[in-house]
């Protein structure tokens, strides 16, 4: 799985009536933002201040990483990450989504509405591997977590934290210490609370400063689409979602949740 893959498992929230999607309004830049992290931690770009730089043209195992990758290098000139975000594709969370099917992750009824709009239907998700990744995640955010934490980890814990994923992760009041842990990634390490000291010197070093650069940027990106008129879900393809029934649109359920139907 890439991280990308790893992500839209996290934000795929089973529930008692339907599963849904969380924070769909945001999770295809961040999906864009995850490719650049494995890239980056494949050696194959640098994202500097400036623009994206391809330093290794050759192919990595993943085909849509590859693609993006070439995507990158044919690039004239080549674009800032800020461009780059921008520049996401409305159909990037689908193209993520047939991926996790493709992977048995998920199952997925496809189905036109009487509008002839596409509508996609997530009826069942892989819970074990949810929760492999669930406790990668605790690797990150828990102080007596066994696991050890990577540079793989703590780019997608980041990532979780940008595209507001923090309560599909952790839900409700049992959740709210490593909501907050998870927040505290968004600090410079010099302004973290006493009690995230660890945390914050674990990430003075490693991805740190890609993870930084692109929670900053995709933080930046949210605000512009939410302010002066303009909306993340302005830029949206309604067609795509499905309400699964008569609830509302939005997406809600636990994280650890052990539902298994729903409608997306």
């Amino acid at each position: 799985m890439t991280t990308g893959d790893e992500l839209l498992l996290l934000a795929i929230v089973p529930g008692g009536r339907r599963i849904r999607i969380r924070a769909d309004e945001r999770l295809r830049f961040a999906l864009r933002a995850s490719e650049l992290v494995d890239l980056s931690l494949a050696g194959r770009i640098t994202v500097g201040p400036r623009c994206i730089e391809v330093m290794d043209s050759r192919r990595v195992e993943d085909r849509r990483l590859s693609n993006v990758l070439h995507s990158l290098g044919a690039a004239a000139p080549p674009p800032s990450l800020k461009d780059w975000l921008r520049r996401t594709p409305r159909s990037l969370t689908i193209e993520y989504l047939s991926r996790l099917e493709d992977q048995k992750a998920v199952r997925v009824r496809r189905w036109r509405d009487p509008g002839g709009r596409t509508r996609h239907d997530i009826l069942s998700l892989d819970l074990p591997r949810r929760r492999a990744l669930l406790a990668r995640l605790d690797s990150v955010v828990r102080s007596d977590s066994a696991m050890p934490t990577t540079d793989q980890d703590l780019s997608l814990a980041v990532l979780v934290r940008a595209a507001g994923l923090a309560p599909a992760a952790y839900p409700g009041l049992r959740g709210i210490t490593d909501r907050r842990r998870l927040a505290a990634l968004a600090a410079t390490a010099g302004s973290a609370p006493a009690a995230d000291e660890e945390l914050a010197a674990s990430l003075t070093a490693g991805v740190d400063a890609l993870t930084r650069q692109l929670l900053g940027e995709l933080s930046d990106l949210y605000a512009d689409f939410t302010t002066g008129g303009h909306s993340l879900g302005h830029d949206l393809d309604p067609g795509s979602w499905s309400e699964g029934g008569t609830g509302s649109t939005s997406h809600h359920g636990g994280g650890h949740g052990d539902g298994n139907h729903g409608g997306w």
